[in-house]
Formats: C-alpha cells, structure tokens, sequence
C-alpha cells in the first residue's frame, strides 16, 4: 500500500565528502538544512547574514559591498540595514557599520574558501526603496509609503546569476527553493513567484550543468508529504518531522557514500548522548561515552571529527 506520490531525485555528480566547506545562504529553510549539514565533519557558515529570500538579496550578500551609515534605517533607539536581518542592530551607526562590514568580509572570505554554496529561495517579490532608489532586502517596518513592491523576472534572476557563477568557477552550488509558502503576498500571487524561481532554477542548471544542481525541496513538500500533518500550526511551515525527511532525502542525492556511513554512526552516537539515564545508572553510561571517545580517538580516516569530540566530552563531564 502507497500513501504517498514519490519521485526519484538524480544523485549529484559532485558529492559531499567529509572535511568539506559549505556556506549555506537564504531563507529559513535553508537554516534549519544548515543546522542539520552543522553536525556532521564538515565547515558549515549557516545563514551568516541572517534569514534572505530574494534571489538578487541573497546575491547582494554574498558580493562586495561598502556598507554606508547614510542607508540605515531608524527603528526605535537602534539602528538596522536594509541588506541584513533585524537580528543584526546597533545603537551606535558608525559601530554598527563597522560591525556589519567585518560580518561581510568573513562572509565573503569563508565562501572564497567553499566547495559548496546551499542557496534556497523564498519569493521573487522584493521591495524597492524609493528614497534610496534600490531593492532591499528588509523594510524594518518603516512607513510603507516608501517602499514599491515588485516582481524578478526569470531572465534578471539568471543574468545576474550567471555573472556570478563565471566569477566563482570553485563554487558548486545547490538551488532549492522554499516550501514556506508566502501566503501575505496572495495564494495566487506566491505560485506565480515561486513558478519564476523554480523556472530560473531550471535555466540555471541547465546552462552550468558542472557547476549547478538543483535540489527539490519545495516538491517534495508539495507532493511526497502532501498532508497538513507536515506542517505547523500557522499551515505555512514545515514540521520538524518534515524537514527531517527532506533532509534524509537530500543526504541521499548529495552524500558521498563515506559521509553517508559518518552520518549514520554519528547520529547513533548523538542518540546515545542525548539519553537520560537515572542518576544510579550514570557511572554505567559515562563507561558506554567513555568507550565511544576511545573509538573515535582510534579512528585514523583523517575526518575531522572535533565537534563530536566536544559534545561526548561534555556529557561526561555532566556525568561526572
């Protein structure tokens, strides 16, 4: 018996191996994908700039840029960029520029040193900012008067993207795009944005095909976990449970073999950090961590295995 429609996804001809850099960039989906990549021997910079959504944003972020106090917007007693999420604020403008611009250099020289760049986007919408005479990437609630929304086309998210590309020939890039759906901007209004960035994706891929794939998130959202059961209580996000699967889905497309084997092993090993035991139990289960450091300390495959080295070592030390 079938209860859901599935589909085959390619494997990529250029897989992730243990050890490598990855920056991931975009929207909220494409941080908790980062956050999962984060666990494992590899290099992640997980949303560095905070949440995007917009090709041409996320582009902007990931470009030089000189970054003026003159384009700070005013909210409350602190001040926030129209290119950064409101995570970042500063009360002093020239401290906060200051800040923001060296948040950007290490951007920027992290992705000079990636294999791989993770880029979901969320919408083709943006908005332009009339006083300043350019697209933002965040209105930080100011006067709505100010702002004129518009719509990406096709051919301006691929140009733009093209430069890129030919600009960073080391780069393999994995596009997806979102399964948020963006229901302020209209039911209808969200499937024409997001036909725009599947289609950009499409033309992407298909004009670098050694050096873009594209990994389909938004469908099998939409058809592989075709149940409100998967999302959250707005009806909009997806559930845990969800974003696990289509992170399952994703190892299986673009994982080497190798850190398939690393994943799984790792992912027993945090189960058995995460367990509780009753406090009469601990010397018994600190044995059981104790035994696990050895066998990673044993491990001579050259996979940088430090971040798991601290998690055991910190349950040992909560066990002591």
């Amino acid at each position: 018996m079938k209860l859901t429609t599935t589909f085959t996804i390619p494997r990529s001809p250029y897989l992730i191996r243990p050890n490598s850099r990855i920056l991931c960039i975009g929207s909220c989906f494409a941080e908790n994908m980062g956050q999962r990549l984060d666990t494992l021997p590899l290099d992640v910079s997980n949303q560095a700039l905070g949440t995007l959504f917009h090709p041409l944003n996320i582009l902007r972020g990931l470009s030089p840029q000189t970054l003026q106090a003159t384009d700070l917007y005013k909210q409350g007693n602190f001040y926030v960029h129209p290119d950064f999420h409101s995570q970042f604020m500063g009360a002093d403008p020239e401290e906060f520029i200051s800040r923001l611009t060296e948040l950007k250099s290490k951007t920027l020289t992290f992705l000079g040193r990636s294999q791989y760049l993770i880029i979901t986007w969320g919408t083709a919408f943006y908005y332009e900012d009339q006083v300043m005479g350019r697209a933002i990437a965040n209105c930080h609630k100011q006067a709505a008067s100010r702002f004129l929304k518009k719509q990406s086309t096709v051919d301006e998210i691929c140009l733009a993207y093209k430069s890129f590309l030919v600009s960073n020939p080391h780069l393999k890039v994995i596009i997806s795009v979102s399964p948020v759906r963006h229901t302020r901007d209209g039911m209808a209004e969200n499937a024409v944005s997001k036909a725009i960035l599947r289609l950009a994706a499409d033309v992407l891929v298909s004009k670098f095909p050694d050096q873009v794939t594209y990994f389909p998130a938004y469908e099998i959202m939409l058809d592989e976990l075709r149940d409100y059961r998967y999302y959250q209580a707005d009806m909009i996000h997806p559930t845990d449970l969800a974003v696990n699967y289509i992170y399952e889905r994703f190892k299986q497309a673009h994982f080497t073999d190798n850190l398939l084997v690393i994943s799984k092993r790792w992912q027993e090993i945090y189960n058995t950090l995460q367990h509780r035991p009753h406090p009469l139990q601990f010397p018994e289960h600190r044995e059981i961590i104790e035994r696990l450091r050895k066998e990673i300390e044993a491990d001579q495959s050259g996979v940088d295995s430090s971040k798991l080295m601290k998690k055991i070592d910190q349950q040992i030390l909560a066990l002591s």
